[in-house]
């Protein structure tokens, strides 16, 4: 069995500040996901993301929303992170991810953040969509260990990064919480604007997968170290649903654990889009929930059917 302890607390302080460097580079010409925009931001360039390099948090709370083995009984510490790399229209938390909304912190303020939510009694720290903010965040976190932060990291990402991100992981991601959404690339780039979705997620999931093979649980059945895929079911394209579920199974096999999720309803600009303007229905549920019991996954959750108004 690997050491349990959280990833950030097995390398020395020297280790993570020089990756610390590495990552803030990144700023000058920003490659830190799959669009590879390159904008300066240091220099006060917007790229795809429209982030600057100071972090703009939305929230930093006790939640209790996620998988059981994240929220346990004393809840996830999650910090949900302005702006997003990826432009779903639909998206349910746009005020944040397309409206970008948020406090403006610096490094040491998050620092403080993280702390505070470990002393409130947080199993985890949750970081909710971080990459465009990687840079920084990964500072706050060592400001953070210096400081006596000793609980693990959840990366809850899209599915969607790439190099130099994902080498990146290994020094301080504890357990993912990792979407795979989109089957074919048209339905990517219409409904989150992605691009070379598919190989982005393939690799993605692959990664994250080797760098933590194993599930381990503490004794409240809490992750400390692993890996969960989130699968959205979403109306009209219940078929990517179904084809994403197989292929994760290629691409995984049928131990990892998996979320499917129910919980779509329309928001932001989905209104404006032909199919998108409701929840899925029952035959969508039950079609894609077959699907996974075909592929023989049997560790994970599937979220209960609500009905389509």
């Amino acid at each position: 069995m690997p050491s349990l302890e959280p990833q950030y607390l097995q390398y020395s302080l020297t280790t993570l500040k020089k990756i610390a460097d590495d990552m803030h580079e990144h700023y000058e010409c920003c490659r830190l996901c799959p669009h590879q925009c390159k904008a300066n931001r240091n220099a006060g360039q917007k790229g795809f993301c429209k982030a600057g390099t100071q972090i703009r948090l939305g929230s930093a709370s006790l939640h209790w929303g996620e998988e059981p083995p994240i929220t346990g009984t004393r809840g996830s510490g999650t910090l949900f992170f302005s702006h997003c790399t990826l432009h779903c229209f639909y998206c349910q938390n746009y005020p944040l991810s397309q409206l970008h909304y948020g406090e403006m912190l610096d490094e040491e303020a998050l620092a403080d953040r993280m702390l505070r939510l470990q002393k409130e009694g947080a199993h985890n720290l949750n970081w909710v969509t971080p990459t465009q903010f990687l840079p920084s965040s990964f500072r706050a976190l060592i400001l953070a260990r210096e400081k006596g932060l000793r609980i693990p990291i959840v990366y809850n990402t899209s599915g969607w990064e790439c190099e130099p991100v994902l080498g990146w992981f290994e020094y301080f991601v504890d357990g993912f919480l990792a979407d795979t959404r989109f089957y074919t690339e048209e339905v990517a780039k219409e409904l989150s604007r992605a691009v070379d979705y598919q190989k982005n997620n393939e690799i993605t999931l692959k990664t994250i997968r080797k760098q933590l093979p194993e599930d381990y649980f503490d004794s409240e059945n809490i992750l400390q170290k692993g890996v969960i895929i989130r699968i959205l079911m979403l109306p009209h394209y219940i078929d990517e649903t179904v084809n994403v579920i197989y292929q994760l199974k290629e691409w995984l096999g049928n131990e990892v654990h998996v979320s499917l999720m129910s919980q779509y309803f329309p928001a932001y600009k989905a209104f404006q889009h032909p199919h998108m303007r409701r929840r899925i229905n029952r035959k969508e549920y039950n079609k894609a929930v077959s699907a996974l019991e075909a592929c023989g996954f049997e560790k994970g959750w599937v979220q209960p059917y609500e009905s389509e108004s």
